[in-house]
């Protein structure tokens, strides 16, 4: 159900110690969701400071959640990791839950939240994405598909791009190549999966497109978000019909 209401959060409680800082702290991630125990909403928020040489990730995270009952911020136990990367479309909430596209030591893993028992996790990317670079290459995005984790790797060709969906199989760490689609032109990124068939997509202009993985039909829904700044003046695709035109 949606409320269709916002409400503004007080002001963080997590500041720097040191009150001749001169570099800001950084918000690493932010994950909102349900805790099914005490049946109330919350809003987690990973809070970076810098050493005194301005480095982020030498110092301990800091966390603070926010409650939607008891309307305030409190601070929780640190992780025992020091670095959270966060980049456009590599987080996800659902079931109570926030995923984050991460990386330590050996490569990207995606770091994971319970809201319920306020408790950090990992979980394994697929095989050939541990060493991909994110900032390199943000066509990287996670969704859900009947309960399980999806993850949407884009590779471009001159102005087509073509996404590798991969699935990680429920409960258990393994990851296998459900299918490959495209490829499309002036096709932004995914947005979600309405049904096994029907993956919605953005288009640079903003068009909310659905797009059929059985039949590769595409079709142009009468939604429309914000256009690219550099988006082109039309969009095409390789599969199906070309899309009605939108209602005025």
């Amino acid at each position: 159900m949606m409320t269709e209401k916002f409400r503004k959060l007080p002001s963080s409680i997590l500041h720097n110690e040191d009150p001749y800082e001169m570099f800001d702290s950084l918000t690493s991630g932010v994950g909102f969701g349900y805790d099914s125990k005490s049946g109330d909403f919350k809003v987690v928020r990973v809070v970076q400071f810098p050493d005194e040489e301005g480095a982020y990730n030498l110092l301990p995270l800091r966390v603070e959640i926010w409650e939607l009952r008891k309307e305030r911020w409190r601070e929780i136990e640190s992780p025992n990791f020091r670095y959270l990367m966060i980049t456009g479309g590599c987080e996800m909430h659902h079931e109570g839950k926030s995923y984050w596209w991460s990386r330590n030591t050996k490569g990207n893993i995606i770091r994971t939240f319970d809201m319920s028992e306020e408790i950090f996790g990992k979980i394994p990317v697929p095989n050939n994405l541990v060493e991909e670079d994110v900032m390199l290459n943000p066509n990287i995005s996670m969704r859900m598909l009947n309960g399980s984790i999806v993850v949407f790797h884009g590779s471009n060709a001159g102005n087509e791009k073509t996404f590798s969906v991969w699935e990680m199989e429920k409960d258990v760490f393994s990851w296998s190549k459900l299918m490959t689609i495209g490829p499309f032109f002036g096709v932004e990124k995914p947005l979600l999966f309405v049904s096994s068939d029907e993956l919605l997509m953005e288009a640079d202009e903003g068009q909310v497109i659905s797009y059929h993985v059985k039949t590769h039909v595409t079709k142009v829904l009468p939604i429309k978000g914000r256009p690219r700044v550099f988006a082109n003046t039309y969009f095409d695709f390789s599969y199906g019909p070309p899309p009605p035109p939108l209602p005025m």
